[in-house]
């Protein structure tokens, strides 16, 4: 992830990390990386509605997809 990239989030009544994180990357293990991105809000839980949160745009590949070499 180049720095700077980054996408947003607007969120809704009840959302948490691990939900965002889902819900943007298909798996709860990005929750570090969000908060990273969101330092300032970090220690919020549960996310009242309307709070933009910052996305960053992070590679995702599956492992074995592609040879070693490529």
């Amino acid at each position: 992830m180049e720095q700077g990239q980054h996408t947003s989030y607007l969120t809704k009544a009840g959302d948490t990390w691990d939900l965002i994180s889902f819900k943007v990357y298909g798996s709860t293990k990005f929750i570090n990386k969000l908060k990273e991105a969101n330092y300032y809000l970090k220690k919020i839980v549960i996310f009242p509605p309307e709070v933009a949160i910052a996305i960053p745009i992070i590679k995702l590949t599956t492992k074995g997809s592609e040879p070693e070499w490529f």
